[in-house]
This record gives C-alpha cells, sequence and structure tokens, in this order.
C-alpha cells in the first residue's frame, strides 16, 4: 500500500500585516501540523532541541543553530525527536513576502550582494557555528513582537543583516547544502521508498556501491546517526502520521510502517516519543480538536 504524503498550503497574506511584508514567529515544534509549501521566502532557525526536518519528503535531522533559507513552492515540516513537552524543538520562523523586500532593497546602496537570495529557487543549510544567528534571531523576534516605536525599520534592518551574513557565508565557501555528497540523495531516496521492508547496511552499502564504512561516514555526517536509526526515525514518523490521520488498529499501523512485532514497535514508539502510540494519538487528536 502506497501512504500519499498530505501537502498543505500556507497562503503569506495570512501572516502579513499592513505595515510590513515580514512575519516574526517562535513556536515549539509538534506533530500536529502538516508538511506543507507557502507562496513567500521563509527562513527558519533551530533555536533549541533536537528533531527532523522534513524538505520535499526527504528528511534529514535537525539541531540547534541548524538554519534553513526556503524559497516559495518547498515542501517542508519539523518533527521534534520526542512528543515530551520537557525537550521542545524550538524554531524561529521569518515569513518574508521576497517581491516586496526586492522592492525595499531597491532603495538600499549596495543590496544587489544579497538579492540573489531573495530570487533562489533551491533551499540553502547553514550552520551556526559561530552563533551570529541566534542573537540575530532573538532580537528581531523582540522587535517584531514588542511593537515599539521605529519597530517596522528595526525588523527590515535585522532580516537585510541576517541576508547578509548568508550571502557571505555563500561567498566564503562555508555553505553546505543538505544532502551534498556524492550518492547521498539515491541512498535517501532508496530508504524513504523502501523503508517497510528489510534493510541492511552491507546490502544498501553494495546496491550504492559504496563501502560499509563509507556509508557509515555519510549517516554519521548528514545525520549524526546509523542507518538503522535512520530507518527507525522514518517509521516512526509515518507512524504519527497514521496515527493521526487514520483510525488503523496498532497492529496495523505496525505492520504498515514495517514491524511484525506489535510488542517491539509499541516500545521502541514509547521510546522515541515519550508516549504509546494510544497515548500519541489521543494527545495529537485532542490538541487537534482545542485548537479548532
Amino acid at each position: 500500500m502506497t501512504i500519499k504524503r498530505r501537502i498543505d498550503t500556507l497562503i503569506g497574506d495570512y501572516f502579513f500585516n499592513k505595515e510590513i511584508p515580514i512575519y516574526i514567529n517562535r513556536v515549539a515544534e509538534s506533530y500536529e501540523l502538516h508538511e506543507h509549501i507557502h507562496d513567500f521566502l521563509e527562513l527558519n532557525y533551530v533555536s533549541e532541541g533536537t528533531g527532523s526536518h522534513v524538505i520535499n519528503g526527504v528528511t534529514s535531522s535537525v539541531k540547534k543553530g541548524d538554519l534553513f533559507l526556503l524559497p516559495m513552492g518547498i515542501s517542508h515540516v519539523y518533527r521534534p525527536s520526542t512528543a515530551s513537552d520537557a525537550d521542545p524543538l524550538i524554531v524561529y520562523n521569518c515569513v518574508v513576502d521576497a517581491d516586496s523586500l526586492l522592492e525595499v532593497l531597491s532603495t538600499y546602496p549596495g543590496s544587489e550582494v544579497i538579492k540573489p537570495l531573495l530570487q533562489e529557487k533551491q533551499y540553502r543549510y547553514y550552520d551556526d557555528r559561530w552563533q551570529q544567528f541566534q542573537r540575530l534571531f532573538e532580537q528581531v523576534y523582540e522587535e517584531y513582537q514588542r511593537g515599539r516605536e521605529g519597530w517596522v525599520i528595526s525588523v527590515y534592518t535585522y532580516v537585510i543583516q541576517i541576508l547578509i551574513h548568508l550571502q557571505r557565508l555563500d561567498t566564503e565557501a562555508q555553505l553546505r547544502i543538505q544532502p551534498s555528497s556524492s550518492g547521498w540523495e539515491d541512498i535517501v531516496h532508496e530508504l524513504h521508498t523502501n523503508y517497510t521492508g528489510s534493510i541492511t547496511v552491507s546490502e544498501m552499502a553494495a546496491k550504492m556501491k559504496v563501502s560499509v564504512r563509507q556509508l557509515h561516514r555519510l549517516f554519521v555526517k548528514h545525520t549524526g546517526a546509523s542507518m538503522s536509526h535512520y530507518v527507525q526515525k522514518i517509521r516512526i514518523q509515518a507512524a504519527c502520521d497514521l496515527l493521526r490521520t487514520t483510525d488503523l488498529l496498532i497492529s496495523e499501523v505496525s505492520e504498515q510502517v514495517g514491524y511484525h512485532d506489535v510488542s517491539y514497535f509499541h516500545a521502541l514508539f514509547k521510546r522515541k516519543t515519550g508516549s504509546a502510540p494510544k497515548a500519541y494519538r489521543r494527545l495529537v487528536r485532542s490538541r487537534s480538536l482545542e485548537n479548532d
């Protein structure tokens, strides 16, 4: 059975006010939001916690300091490592109407250097190893939320600073795009396509024509985890989606995501999410009703 991904669409007019075509928020990511595309440019900064980020159907691990530039039309969604509130995945979101900002930048001398970022078609990933972006996102969020006198020009200034720093990272060749290593896209595609079957490291290495050691290095580099743990994340994420969107029995969910031992699936799910499958289903559905 093929499970079709649900992809919603977010519209910028819902977020922007008449004063500025920029919207800033800070959220604790959950399992409630569906994968989505949007008609605006978005800058995401992971401020706390760990989890995963699904971009165009491909999942990568995320941690504090990860920053993504997501152009219009790119589908994505964040997922926390656990459903527990004790270790939330906190993300700053800077939503921008790129065309409007380009018009504003036309009055800024020297702004040509950052305009390509606003016209980018592919997503980009950056590592804030020196925490320069952490401070900028904290400050622009405070300015946006407090709305003090002069907040509009201040928000513009911070967003421009963020873009300048990103452009410098590009220029200085410090950018790394995920996935970037040769063969990595094929490996990820294979796992996301066949995650319900039996997959071994040696079989995958042979299929991708790389050594077991090289395959292990790829996973550690891009996800910080082994291939088996990566597959577990894919399966548990798929299970969360099924529990949230279907009325399948727990045993049926277990089978559909590749676990034939229901007891093992139950224990693994609880370890990964902090909740048993039935409790997770009740929790996400009760939260959905509260938000309606």
